[in-house]
């Protein structure tokens, strides 16, 4: 079960096997899904798993740093397996499609942080929003 069964137990939680289903369900989908949709998938299989034990599991997941929660799009969180290296995220506004971009891409806005504020940086997240090559030079993107 990767290296989360071992993850959760040092952190002193029990592996239950709700935990381990949600764990395996967003560790399967190999791409940004709501919590709804794990909770759809889990109960295909543990029926009586209802969608708030889905949001404790994916906190401690989040909190674990075994998953990482993302806002793509406005206010529904999507959630993914915690990227090595991490990553970003750009977003179509028409089609919904999500790409991503690399960590290093950010390095030069850190470096103007430390230069101009002294500010160092601990931890980035970026999503960016725009047209996707195939939807560009179409009408006003989606809202």
């Amino acid at each position: 079960m990767h290296h989360a069964r071992e993850t959760i137990r040092k952190a002193g939680y029990r592996l239950t096997p709700q935990r381990a289903a949600v764990w395996e369900t967003v560790r399967r989908g190999g791409r940004h899904r709501t919590a709804e949709e794990i909770a759809a998938e889990v109960q295909q299989t543990l029926p009586e798993v209802n969608v708030s034990t889905v949001y404790r599991t994916l906190e401690l997941l989040v909190g674990l740093e075994l998953v990482q929660e993302t806002r793509l799009n406005g206010a529904v969180t999507y959630y993914e397996v915690a990227p090595a290296p991490v990553h970003h995220h750009f977003v179509c506004g028409r089609c919904g499609a999500v790409g991503h971009f690399d960590d290093d891409l950010l390095e030069p806005v850190r470096r103007r942080l430390l230069e101009l504020d002294g500010f160092v940086v601990s931890e980035t997240r970026a999503t960016v929003f725009g047209l996707c090559r195939d939807c560009q030079g179409s009408a006003e993107p989606q809202a």
